[in-house]
């Protein structure tokens, strides 16, 4: 039960580190510090990636208050 709780909260934790330093990549883009091309691949790719973490942290926290 500690061990599932431990695990849980790990994924919560990695999942905002995740999401801060997205929305850190985000603003150098707006503010064009940062040097990538704007492609349709790099795009879908970032969706996906938001999608699966966003994922990750919905699942623990459901399992951690339900589970």
């Amino acid at each position: 039960m500690f061990s599932n709780f431990i695990f849980y909260l790990s994924l919560i934790i990695l999942g905002m580190f995740v999401m801060r330093f997205g929305i850190i990549q985000i603003r150098r883009q707006k503010q064009g510090k940062n040097k990538i091309k704007k492609k349709a691949l790099e795009q879908i790719a970032f969706g996906i990636f938001f999608i699966i973490i966003l994922g990750l942290i919905i699942y623990s926290v459901n399992s951690l208050l339900f589970g």
